[in-house]
């Protein structure tokens, strides 16, 4: 008897909504601190307002969007607290989950860390900085993964989601993209000699230097600003 495959439903729009506003978010087609009106982004994606809704309100859970009552959402503009808060509650996750996927070594894919660097590498040269942070994404959710925890993952996944957004600020400042490279290559390094306490450490420093860079960049922006200010006045 012949079996035929069950077609497919396709995604609802709410979600199809969802994958396109946040897509938009992270590649900075929707900027941070500027107010978006529901009606006008259903018009951008040819849909309804009730699906955009929806996918607005999961994005504002996610902390990636701001209500802002009578006027509109915003794309979430990070304070300096946030960043604090944000590294804070990474650097727990990743390290719980890195010295867990130590443990359990054999579920650990070495061959997907290398790949992530390479990918890195590549991304840095061709100064192709979404290629540059996916692969940055994929290289620190390895050790999620190996833990076989799915909520590990999925809340990491959100953290990264957040600080991908102040990856690209980060990005900014000179020298940076090498720099990430260089200290991936100690934690994978540490890994391979089987040196976890070295490996730890080679983790907290990358994430308090990548937190540095933040900060320095929402520094000068701040700076910036004031300068500008004074200008038009």
């Amino acid at each position: 008897m012949t079996r035929l495959k069950a077609i497919t439903q396709p995604l609802p729009l709410a979600k199809m909504a969802y994958e396109a506003l946040r897509d938009s978010i992270l590649t900075g087609s929707l900027t941070p601190g500027e107010i978006y009106n529901e009606m006008s982004l259903a018009k951008e994606l040819g849909i309804s307002r009730t699906p955009v809704r929806e996918a607005l309100l999961e994005l504002a859970a996610q902390g990636l969007v701001t209500y802002l009552p009578r006027k509109g959402v915003m794309v979430k503009h990070f304070t300096k607290r946030d960043v604090e808060e944000i590294f804070e509650l990474r650097e727990a996750i990743e390290l719980a989950a890195l010295e867990k996927a130590l443990r359990n070594s054999r579920d650990l894919d070495l061959l997907k860390l290398e790949r992530s660097l390479k990918d890195q590498q590549k991304a840095w040269k061709k100064n192709d900085s979404e290629g540059y942070i996916q692969a940055d994404r994929s290289f620190h959710l390895t050790f999620c993964e190996a833990t076989n925890n799915r909520r590990f993952l999925n809340i990491l996944e959100n953290i990264r989601d957040l600080t991908h957004l102040m990856a690209v600020r980060a990005l900014d400042k000179r020298g940076r993209w090498e720099e990430v490279i260089k200290e991936h290559q100690q934690i994978l390094k540490a890994i391979r000699q089987g040196k976890p306490g070295i490996a730890r450490k080679a983790l907290v420093n990358h994430l308090k230097r990548s937190k540095e860079a933040v900060l320095e960049h929402m520094e000068l922006e701040d700076q910036e600003a004031e300068a500008n200010k004074s200008i038009s006045q």
